[in-house]
């Protein structure tokens, strides 16, 4: 069973990556993590429901904060298809959040982060330090970024931005063939250079390798990319858009890269990120 984790505030933006990790993971057994950080300072303690077979930490809290948890279970009663592979449980608790999460994390082995983000500027600040920012940064954990309004589908095309000076190893490779479970994907390998000289023969070596070790572990159709671009996350960012892909695959290791998408542009440049979740896994 497949055990994720998915922090709320109760915003719509975080109802709708529940929605979206009900949908993405369907077919596939999951414990979910509902977690809310009370980073005010209240007291909790623990609450069993029966009703909907989870354990939620409530309080001796505030009227709102539990008017908000049985809100939540009310809509995950109704959106919920596959009742009998998904199992929920809520935790309300006051402390740090980033502490929070990487306690969960480790407790309950954690597979998954799902976090939902709302518009442009806030995909922006999540990579530049906000609350998510700090888990993709500190948190051993692969993350996913659903940007608000977005309604999951299988993904017909999936963009993986590669940089051959990093090695990927077949962990790595693992990971990708389990989040791309449809034979239909389309899977670009994105590589990004400054100017139109022609590649390298070790480059194009190196190119034909990976495409051959991925098709290995992924039986689907893998194709080669190049673009030339001065910065090299405008280049992820135009492509994307070029080919309405519906999901961008990111490596830890590429961090920098990852927070250089988000850097350097203007929130009219990366607007249509909003509609395109990022998955950041760890390498």
């Amino acid at each position: 069973m497949k055990k994720i984790l998915i922090p709320t505030d109760f915003s719509k933006n975080s109802k709708n990556a529940i929605r979206y990790a009900l949908d993405f993971f369907k077919e596939t057994p999951c414990q979910f993590y509902l977690l809310y950080v009370n980073i005010e300072g209240s007291k909790f303690t623990e609450k069993p429901i029966y009703e909907f077979g989870t354990n939620i930490l409530v309080e001796l809290e505030p009227k709102a904060i539990n008017k908000k948890l049985k809100d939540l279970e009310k809509f995950i009663m109704a959106v919920s298809s596959k009742k009998e592979h998904h199992h929920f449980t809520s935790i309300c608790e006051q402390g740090n959040f980033l502490s929070s999460v990487q306690r969960h994390i480790e407790e309950k082995k954690i597979e998954l982060i799902i976090m939902g983000t709302k518009g442009a500027s806030e995909i922006k600040e999540f990579f530049i330090g906000s609350r998510s920012g700090d888990v993709i940064t500190n948190v051993e954990c692969d993350t996913l970024v659903v940007p608000e309004n977005t309604k999951f589908k299988d993904f017909e095309q999936v963009v993986l931005p590669i940089d051959f000076e990093i090695t990927y190893d077949d962990t790595t490779l693992f990971k990708i063939s389990n989040y791309i479970t449809s034979k239909s994907t389309h899977i670009n390998l994105l590589y990004v250079t400054k100017s139109k000289i022609p590649l390298l023969e070790e480059i194009e070596v190196l190119q034909k390798q990976f495409a051959k070790r991925l098709s290995l572990k992924i039986p689907n159709n893998v194709s080669f990319h190049r673009v030339v671009s001065k910065k090299i996350e405008h280049g992820i960012q135009s492509f994307s858009k070029s080919i309405n892909a519906d999901l961008i695959i990111m490596i830890s290791k590429d961090y920098n890269l990852l927070q250089k998408i988000f850097f350097d542009t203007t929130v009219e440049e990366v607007s249509f990120e909003t509609s395109i979740p990022l998955l950041s896994l760890q390498g």
